[in-house]
């Protein structure tokens, strides 16, 4: 007679494998989960296998299917659905010849195994012209072990009608067990369970992780109160506890009460406890965890046969049911997650923005979304490989989880896109340390295949109450709009920053380039020349053009058509700009010093005029340099002031505050109208060289007397730059323009060559 606890780890509920749930549908995937529920409900021997049968023809499509078990007292059962009489008589003579000449010798075939017997087997006979899959093996066998535990449970019922108690609790516990999809869910339900089925004072359920050799508990029931908090924080090592190891070794039912081992004693008396008896849960053959019940008082001096055949049966249960809510927990997991970071998905993302916007509806609080887009990551991909490319996308994942809270949520969205989700209280204070945190661990370069890459992100953010009316209705639900804007403001960001930047060239070189742009202001590479500018009513230098050069250790001299682009995309323009404004000052106040009181031209970014400290950058260096604000000129290109003129001139303004010339370089290449100029606190204009190119001994360009005419009837300062020729000279001054810059007036030079000229023109 076989016991209750001997036989319980396979009775009610079989497990499902990884196999099978990683080949199984959905649908499919709930059917043989919610077989288990069948069986527990099926009243006798007979309804488990009618059951049984009706549940495998559903999910393994065949001609027909045939169960045939025998069981102990030597009884035979058969049970058969579709074209599978003659089957069905082969399967009980027990000959598989018998069977194979039934079956046309075609057909797929399932054990109906428990832990210690085999009852018989379970049969799909194959369609003449079709074949079955992995899939369908997979599914047979998972019914087959699910007919297995059904009649391991009926026997153990009949054999045992002295434990009816025991057994119908357990059905209960079964029954429970069933519903429960999480490992924490399914803990918790032991736990309470084994408070009833122990009559003990208080139970918990304690997981066990191999890999470090600690025990946790992760569901309790009857604590309370300091005890409660101390079993929560409470972990053991193998080690430190003999009767642990003893549970590892031997995994059969243990009695610990004062008579066990020092630390046994120290550990009831830590908890309150009198005794405690602990049986082992064997998930798969090792130790997954503890099944433990405490008593406070009236402690038992051993563990009775009843109880531990209840606990024995509990814990067979919970073995079952914690292997199969950890694979629905990976299946959900992989559902909701990112495989190659291991974030939140859009999914996930939406799932908690959603309750997010709901939850802020009753605390009014504001809802923000950060949409993270990586600057360049095409690039990435291009020179380096995709595999180069993915581990840019791990380490930008880790940085970003690096810099937001617990309740904060980081998912990636598609490509080198990701969001950040922020609920709760003082979001946008919240939204801007993010920010913050997020440059900061973005300064530090990622170690890709051995090289170091500096990467950054641009970022949009959106509120839930934020948007604009136009905004707002230009997309849809609450959560798609919310991210959508995100998006939206991102690339407005982006655009800003980056301007009318042209297609570049992409390869290995341009990211070495940029990743060691980086810090070359600081190591000494750049190197600031200065090209003169004349005036054409007296020939003497008024001013200089400042223009940035890097040189390379190993290439050499490197000019800004290729660097300065990438430092603008790349956001080390704020950089590199904030050395040559700094060099220039210090330089022209040295000229200042020694009786040349020329003016100094600095070429300037949209990037870096929107960039909120170069205001205060600037009037640190005028202050530090002590050079006269009058005597510094601010150069932008028109096509970046015609790009965003309203907020452009908001700065202009601030800048002409300071008592700073402005000039609009390249004028004339950017098609701004003459109402955007009036606008624009401009004092000078620059004629592109393209139109200075024109000019000859004979004609002056219409379109150069133009800017001139122009500049005259503004008060502007007229510049012409590109001058090559004495025609083109001669042109100039002609057509009334005040200054002028090129090669045949002088070269971009250093320092000492410009302060040498100025003092031979004295």
């Amino acid at each position: 007679m076989r016991t209750l606890r001997e036989g319980s780890t396979q009775a009610i509920v079989a497990p499902l494998t990884a196999d099978v749930v990683a080949r199984a549908g959905t649908d499919k995937l709930r059917a043989l989960q919610g077989a288990a529920g069948l069986l527990v409900s099926a009243g006798t021997l007979e309804d488990v296998l009618d059951r049984i049968v009706a549940a495998v023809d559903d999910a393994v499509p065949a001609p027909g299917h045939v169960l045939a078990v025998q069981l102990p007292g030597g009884s035979t059962h058969t049970r058969w659905r579709g074209d599978a009489e003659a089957a069905a008589e082969a399967l009980v003579s027990g000959r598989r010849e018998a069977l194979a000449e039934a079956c046309g010798g075609r057909f797929l075939a399932a054990p109906v195994a428990s832990q210690t017997r085999t009852y018989g087997t379970l049969v799909a006979l194959a369609p003449q012209r079709g074949h079955f899959t992995a899939d369908d093996a997979a599914m047979l066998t998972a019914y087959a072990n699910h007919a297995a535990a059904g009649i391991e449970m009926k026997l153990l019922l009949a054999e045992a009608r002295e434990q009816y108690e025991t057994a119908q609790l357990l059905l209960d516990v079964a029954r429970a067990l069933s519903g429960q999809c999480t490992v924490d869910a399914v803990s918790q339900a032991v736990a309470e369970a084994a408070l009833t089925l122990s009559g003990a004072d208080r139970s918990g359920v304690a997981l066990w992780d191999t890999a470090s050799g600690e025990l946790r508990f992760n569901a309790w029931s009857g604590w309370d109160g300091v005890l409660a908090r101390k079993l929560a924080d409470f972990v053991l090592m193998e080690h430190e506890s003999p009767e642990l190891r003893d549970l590892v070794a031997n995994r059969s039912p243990l009695l610990i009460n004062a008579d066990s081992s020092e630390w046994a004693q120290g550990m009831l008396e830590h908890f309150e406890l009198e005794a405690l008896a602990a049986v082992p849960i064997v998930v798969n053959g090792d130790l997954g965890g503890l099944v433990v019940v405490h008593w406070g008082q009236d402690a038992p001096n051993a563990v009775e046969e009843a109880l531990s055949e209840r606990l024995s049966g509990l814990a067979g249960l919970t073995s079952v049911a914690l292997e199969n809510a950890r694979l629905m927990e990976e299946a959900r997991w992989k559902n909701l997650h990112d495989p190659l970071t291991g974030l939140a998905n859009r999914t996930l993302f939406e799932e908690r923005l959603q309750a997010a916007l709901y939850g802020a509806v009753d605390t009014r609080d504001a809802v923000g979304v950060l949409f993270c887009d990586i600057n360049r990551f095409k690039r990435v991909n291009d020179s380096l490989g995709h595999g180069a490319g993915d581990e840019v996308l791990r380490q930008v994942a880790a940085r970003l989880l690096a810099a937001v809270g617990d309740d904060e949520t980081v998912a990636r969205i598609s490509g080198d896109e990701f969001v950040i989700l922020v609920p709760g209280a003082e979001v946008l204070d919240r939204i801007d340390a993010i920010v913050g945190r997020v440059r900061e661990q973005l300064a530090h370069p990622l170690l890709i295949a051995g090289e170091k890459l500096f990467v950054d992100v641009a970022i949009g953010v959106a509120t839930s109450d934020g948007p604009s009316s136009e905004e707002a209705g230009a997309f849809g639900e609450p959560t798609k709009r919310m991210i959508e804007l995100a998006d939206l403001r991102m690339y407005q960001s982006k655009a800003r920053m980056l301007g009318r930047l042209g297609n570049e060239a992409v390869g290995v070189d341009t990211l070495r380039l940029e990743t060691e742009l980086r810090g070359a202001a600081g190591r000494g590479e750049l190197r600031v020349h200065y090209q003169p500018q004349f005036d054409l009513g007296t020939d003497r230098i008024v001013g200089v053009e400042a223009l940035v050069r890097w040189a390379h250790p190993e290439i050499g001299m490197i000019s800004p058509a290729t660097f300065i682009p990438l430092a603008e995309e790349s956001g080390l323009i704020r950089e590199v700009g904030a050395f040559v404004l700094g060099e220039a000052l210090r330089v022209g106040a040295g000229w200042h010093a020694v009786g040349f009181p020329i003016d100094v031209a600095v070429n300037v970014s949209v990037a870096q005029l929107s960039d909120p400290e170069f205001l205060p950058q600037l009037k640190g260096v005028l202050a530090d340099s002590r050079f006269p604000a009058a005597s510094l000129t601010i150069e932008l290109t028109e096509s970046q002031v015609v790009t965003d003129h309203t907020v452009i001139a908001g700065l202009l303004r601030e800048l002409r505050g300071l008592g700073v010339a402005i000039s609009i370089d390249d004028f004339g290449t950017g098609f701004s109208s003459l109402a955007q100029l009036q606008r624009m606190p401009v004092t000078e204009i620059k004629i592109d060289q393209a139109f200075t190119a024109e000019l000859t001994s004979t004609s002056t360009s219409p379109f150069v007397s133009g800017i001139v005419g122009l500049g005259r009837g503004l008060a502007l300062r007229v510049i012409a730059e590109g001058v090559e020729t004495d025609e083109q000279l001669q042109a100039l001054r002609r057509a009334g323009c005040d200054r002028a810059q090129g090669y045949l007036l002088g070269r971009p030079t250093d320092a000492a060559t410009i302060l040498h000229r100025l003092k031979e023109s004295a």
